[in-house]
C-alpha cells in the first residue's frame, strides 16, 4: 500500500453534496409554533362582548398590570332596571355582589387592577360607586375610553 502524500486524504467520504433546495418543513414548523406561542402569550386586554359606547380622550397610556374588565351597560330598551354590571363576562345582580367578587380577586392577586368600561349614558355617580368598590378592595382602577379618529378595539352590532 502506498502511503498518502502530504495534504491528501487517507479516506474518501461517501457523502455527496446536495445541490437543491433545503428542506423547509422543519423551519416552517418552528416558525408557526413560535408565532402561535407569541400570539397566545401576548399581553392584551380582553374586551368583553357587552355593547358599551365609550367616551373619547386624546391621550394614550397603557398600564401593565393584571387586568380585569368591569362593564357598565345601559338597561335594555323598555326595561325598568337600572344599569347592568358585568364582571368577567358574568352579570352581577347589584353593587354588593361586585364588591364581594372584587375582594375575592384581591385575595388571589395582589397586582390585579380593574378597567371600567362604562357606557356614555351611565351617570357618573354610578361609575364612581364601582370605582369606590374597587378602591375598597385595594385594587387599581382605570376607566376605558376611545381615542378620536382610531378604530374601536372591538366591533359591536347595534
Amino acid at each position: 500500500m502506498n502511503a498518502p502524500s502530504f495534504g491528501e486524504r487517507r479516506y474518501r467520504t461517501r457523502l455527496k453534496y446536495f445541490s437543491g433546495w433545503a428542506e423547509l418543513t422543519a423551519l416552517l414548523d418552528i416558525l408557526f409554533l413560535s408565532l402561535l406561542f407569541f400570539a397566545l402569550t401576548g399581553n392584551s386586554v380582553q374586551v368583553s362582548g357587552i355593547n358599551v359606547d365609550l367616551p373619547q380622550i386624546n391621550t394614550r397610556t397603557v398600564a401593565a398590570l393584571e387586568r380585569f374588565v368591569i362593564s357598565l351597560a345601559p338597561p335594555p330598551p323598555g326595561s325598568d332596571e337600572g344599569m347592568s354590571i358585568y364582571f368577567r363576562e358574568k352579570r352581577c345582580r347589584n353593587i354588593d355582589e361586585l364588591r364581594q367578587q372584587l375582594s375575592q380577586l384581591h385575595e388571589r392577586s395582589k397586582r390585579a387592577s380593574v378597567i371600567i368600561r362604562a357606557d356614555r349614558s351611565i351617570p357618573f355617580d354610578e361609575v364612581v360607586k364601582v370605582m369606590d368598590a374597587a378602591k375598597n378592595a385595594q385594587l387599581s382602577c382605570f376607566i376605558a375610553v376611545e381615542v378620536p379618529g382610531e378604530a374601536p378595539s372591538a366591533t359591536y352590532e347595534k
